[in-house]
């Protein structure tokens, strides 16, 4: 698929898709077709977008139908503002938190079936003086990884994606880095250095573009083995 287009006019999805930055009082509905419509409030106003069910999005749509999903509290996703499900069984969510270090807080969309995306996090002790924060991503049982990269380890496909991992020391969550998920397991590794050793870390992962399926963000935590 193509890379999400301009903040005004069509485009089309990949993976979760960010709709907004900043974004309050935000809701979700959807039709019976499998079009979603997302409103929420920003400093310009009310805004929406609808996105269909062939991945296209339209920014200042509205969608005409009824209202087919409803709300429910499985399955647990992280920073959560609505999951909500059609009668086919299909799970639609509204996520909201701040990928990037020095970004905005982004209101994230995604809409999938069976389990929601998947990552882990472990602590290994000890390399080089210091401890290893390593994982997995996956969805479905799938290794979730793209196929061309950066040398510092940005993607450049739809596929890749970045695992943002955070340490907590100073009484405070604190960006560590974004590194990369790798075949041929989705895997990760980042060595600690001694200015980011915390108690416990964090990574967070935003979900796949597999066809019709949007992923939904992941997040996985471990303590120190130190």
């Amino acid at each position: 698929m193509l890379l999400l287009a301009a903040w005004l006019g069509a485009g089309v999805a990949q993976g979760s898709v960010k709709v907004a930055d900043w974004a309050r009082e935000a809701s979700l509905r959807v039709d019976a077709a499998g079009d979603a419509e997302v409103d929420w409030s920003s400093s310009h106003g009310t805004e929406s977008v609808v996105i269909y069910k062939n991945g296209q999005l339209r920014y200042g749509g509205k969608i005409d139908a009824a209202d087919v999903s409803h709300v429910v509290a499985e399955p647990s996703l992280p920073w959560a503002l609505t999951i909500r499900q059609t009668p086919d069984g299909s799970f639609y969510a509204l996520q909201s938190w701040k990928r990037l270090d020095d970004g905005p807080v982004e209101l994230r969309f995604s809409r999938w079936r069976g389990e929601p995306t998947k990552l882990t996090l472990r602590t290994v002790c000890c390399k080089w003086g210091g401890e290893n924060v390593e994982g997995n991503a996956s969805f479905h049982g799938k290794p979730i990884y793209g196929f061309k990269a950066t040398a510092q380890g940005n993607p450049l496909d739809p596929y890749g994606r970045n695992v943002y991992l955070d340490s907590f020391h100073g009484g405070q969550w604190q960006r560590m880095m974004g590194i990369l998920a790798k075949a041929p397991a989705g895997q990760f590794s980042l060595w600690i250095r001694s200015v980011w050793a915390g108690s416990a870390y964090r990574g967070t992962i935003s979900g796949p573009n597999w066809g019709w399926t949007l992923g939904p963000d992941a997040f996985a935590e471990a303590h120190s083995s130190r």
